[in-house]
């Protein structure tokens, strides 16, 4: 489905170019070394081991860093899976009223209570007649007429019909409708037809769109206006639906402030910890929790960190890179939290944390880079909030278009650009917005969302396709 009131026309589109030769080659090198290390250092088992299960678990790692020390990346996709895999199933439902039921995500299947329609209904405003394929021969004689919501009973021979409208219950023994605009009425207020009819013409029979007993919206679907319709067409008032994860959210850096205080010399306002305050509001998050900003003394973030933890999620931004007040994952490994992984294959975001708290809190650790942050939120915190909800499908799924111009990937990974969608020549196509990088927020503020260049390649032209999310604007009220 397309967002924000998109809908491209059909375009021919080149596809993206595969991956380059010099990445192929580097990758079959890169896979052949766990054999080759097997084969001449029988002795190093360890370091083989280590190796192959590093590549079983799909990560990254690119030849221009070895000589650099650079660790493996988990790939966004693998971060994805690993991360999922640690989310728990809600344990709790509540029940809504129809109303406030829009963004929820229902708890059991909800079918049909009868036949929809319930009765043939008139598909035009017109004439009930009983066919006969001789309608525009003779007049007919109108003998009453039905509007929606009434019933209408009487006897009937041959040359009558009646006056029906839309959504109108079509009553025996008329089988056939005649739009009004294919009539002619006489000064007598007889009826001709100007043409013949199709038997069971602008009838929807009874149980054409779905039978009673027919699972209509499924459990784990996210409430959207068409559901909430569905629901009140078939009967539900009350709805059941699961409950939200709970959340504490926690900004480090000595060198924030919040937006209320004075602008002080070379202080950063803090941006972050509002953004995903604001898009966990979006997902429908009842239970968040923020604990302000957390300095970089490692004793202060500790004692916040253990009040997270006894929340779902826990999610902090800043200090998780390799600088040296960087001290998130030190600290998170103290109060007992299992690192899952640490750095993605992705730009913005390479420094990402994922851990488990020893009760099961779900910790990210996310960038300071307020882009960054923006993008691992859309495409990491929002599917697994989403999966931790009870919705069926939580994974980010992109919108292919053509690219307008040319971009660059040079990172290891795969590589997320803000972009708007614009119109060129009658067709819908994305158009890369001017970046000064991951702290460059004012471009995400211009840009409706972010398209992938997928790692390994380092050059899209004009016509390539794209996978374009649009993470900000309607990023959190998508249809999957």
């Amino acid at each position: 489905m397309f967002l924000m009131g998109i809908s491209p026309p059909p375009v021919a589109a080149k596809a993206p170019p595969a991956k380059s030769r010099t990445a192929h080659a580097a990758e079959t090198i890169l896979r052949l070394i766990p054999s080759l290390l097997s084969v001449c250092f029988p002795g190093k088992r360890k370091m083989y081991n280590t190796y192959h299960n590093s590549f079983k678990e799909n990560m990254i790692f690119h030849p221009c860093y070895a000589r650099r020390n650079f660790p493996l990346f988990a790939s966004l996709e693998d971060t994805i899976a690993r991360a999922a895999a640690l989310v728990r199933p809600p344990r709790k439902t509540r029940t809504v009223l129809l109303p406030e039921a829009g963004g929820e995500v229902l708890a059991s299947d909800i079918a049909a209570d009868r036949n929809i329609p319930p009765f043939p209904r008139a598909a035009m405003d017109g004439f009930a007649v009983v066919w006969t394929g001789k309608e525009d021969r003779s007049p007919y004689r109108v003998i009453g007429t039905v509007n929606p919501g009434t019933r209408w009973s009487g006897a009937s021979g041959a040359g009558d019909c009646i006056k029906i409208m839309t959504g109108a219950a079509v009553p025996p023994p008329f089988d056939t409708v005649i739009q009004v605009e294919q009539s002619q009425t006489g000064v007598d207020g007889s009826v001709r037809f100007t043409e013949k009819a199709r038997h069971g013409q602008n009838i929807a029979p009874e149980g054409d769109d779905a039978r009673k007993g027919e699972v209509l919206i499924p459990a784990g679907t996210v409430l959207f206006p068409r559901h909430v319709a569905t629901l009140a067409a078939v009967g539900q008032w009350e709805i059941p639906v699961f409950e939200r994860p709970s959340v504490t959210i926690l900004p480090t850096g000595s060198e924030l402030q919040e937006p209320w205080e004075p602008a002080e010399g070379p202080m950063i306002r803090n941006s972050n910890a509002h953004f995903v305050r604001a898009a966990l509001s979006c997902l429908g998050a009842r239970e968040v929790h923020y604990g302000g900003i957390v300095t970089d003394d490692p004793e202060h973030i500790r004692e916040r960190i253990q009040e997270g933890l006894t929340d779902d999620f826990l999610i902090l931004s800043g200090g998780v890179s390799e600088g040296e007040v960087d001290v998130v994952p030190q600290c998170l490994a103290e109060c007992g939290v299992e690192k899952i992984l640490h750095k993605v294959a992705v730009k913005p975001g390479k420094p990402l944390y994922i851990g488990r708290g020893p009760s099961g809190t779900v910790v990210f650790g996310l960038p300071g880079n307020p882009v960054a942050v923006m993008v691992h939120m859309a495409m990491l915190v929002k599917p697994l909030f989403l999966k931790a909800s009870g919705a069926r499908e939580y994974l980010p799924k992109p919108i292919y278009l053509p690219l307008a111009g040319e971009a660059h990937n040079r990172s290891i990974g795969k590589k997320f650009t803000p972009a708007r969608v614009v119109s060129k020549g009658g067709k819908s196509v994305v158009a890369e917005i001017p970046s000064n990088g991951s702290g460059d927020f004012i471009s995400a503020l211009r840009a409706e969302g972010v398209f992938e260049i997928p790692a390994g390649v380092s050059h899209l032209g004009p016509g390539d396709l794209v996978g374009f999310h649009p993470v900000w604007g309607d990023l959190f009220q998508d249809e999957g």
